[in-house]
């Protein structure tokens, strides 16, 4: 599916071409459909006009706006975590039911957004216009400069700031509280989140110094693992205080990840190992069965991590929303598994 890929690309998980899991505004020219007076403002504060600059031009935002569509992950969850509700957002499949994600869902209030799904060839310009929006964020949407024309066409919209899934979640969450009359707001919420982060050595002094591999197992039974400095989720656990091996850095390839074989999993013999079966049962009972794996130390030491969506979507997209997330539900998984470590 389209809107799965997209949301792939954005974590910079598929740049290998590896499929480990199975959107700007110049101007903004184009007449503004009027804000709904039956529909809940967006909350958004004072300091208009605001422009934005971005890789695919301007965008100038006159006045406060009411009426705001979410199409990337960072601009919702900045948007929720300022206290302001979307009336239309992307729907990510696979995770819950109902289309959000368990770090979302809590924060919204009165009715629920529009969620939009995204086809072969985008969101639907004629859904998102029906939601009549005064403001679309894509600063997260990797396929914005494919949508931009039609998009800048209803509303001022904006884009990343460098690329494709180049700007880090401070960056987007900087345009998006900027965008919406929040820049104050938006740096206490920056600054709020990197402190989380940072609490995680404090809390968690076991991570310091341990070796861990990301990775992401096809049906096939190849294992993709992360082994880029570069890599978001890489970045995320060397601020737990933990390291990536030079062996798995040292892997072939260019880009986020490498390809394994069962024949080459030994690399991955470090002192915590996290892995994603996408949901596969099957796939994932194969894998554990396998006695090359099952053999490895970290696995039989109780130091391997199996990871479902929940776990491992928002190790691939974080956000101001998902990364609390990660610290509270993830982070105490991965330090009793780097406990097991120490005492063998």
């Amino acid at each position: 599916m389209r809107d799965t890929m997209r949301r792939l690309f954005a974590t910079g998980t598929l740049l290998l071409g590896l499929g480990l899991v199975g959107a700007c505004g110049g101007g903004g020219g184009g007449e503004q459909p009027a804000a709904s007076a039956t529909t809940p403002a967006a909350r958004a504060g004072s300091g208009f006009p605001v422009t934005i600059t971005h890789k695919l031009g301007t965008t100038t935002i006159e006045s406060a706006p009411q009426r705001i569509v979410a199409l990337g992950e960072i601009d919702q969850d900045t948007l929720l975590a300022l206290g302001v509700q979307p009336v239309g957002m992307a729907e990510l499949t696979g995770i819950q039911p109902d289309g959000l994600t368990p770090w979302t869902a809590p924060k919204l209030s009165g009715a629920k957004p529009e969620l939009l799904k995204a086809g072969e060839a985008g969101f639907s310009l004629e859904k998102i216009a029906a939601l009549k929006p005064d403001l679309i964020l894509a600063g997260g949407d990797y396929y914005i400069d494919k949508e931009y024309a039609g998009l800048s066409q209803l509303a001022p919209t904006t884009a990343y700031e460098t690329g494709p899934a180049e700007d880090s979640w401070q960056t987007v969450a900087r345009q998006v509280a900027k965008a919406v009359g929040k820049a104050d707001e938006g740096e206490k919420l920056v600054a709020d989140v990197e402190a989380k982060i940072a609490s995680v050595k404090t809390s968690h002094p076991e991570l310091s110094g341990k070796k861990y591999a990301l990775t992401s197992v096809f049906p096939s039974g190849n294992i993709g693992v992360m082994k880029s400095d570069a890599d978001i989720s890489v970045k995320l656990f060397d601020q737990f205080g933990m390291v990536l091996p030079e062996e798995i850095k040292a892997l072939p390839g260019e880009g986020f990840a490498a390809e394994l074989s069962m024949e080459k999993v030994k690399v991955l013999d470090v002192d915590v190992l996290l892995s994603h079966y996408n949901d596969d049962a099957a796939t994932q009972k194969k894998i554990e069965a396998n006695a090359l794996f099952s053999g490895l130390d970290v696995v039989e030491r109780g130091s391997y991590v199996p990871l479902d969506l929940k776990a491992f979507w928002p190790l691939r997209t974080p956000t101001p929303l998902a990364i609390p997330y990660v610290v509270d539900q993830l982070v105490p998984q991965v330090a009793k598994a780097a406990k097991a470590a120490s005492s063998s």
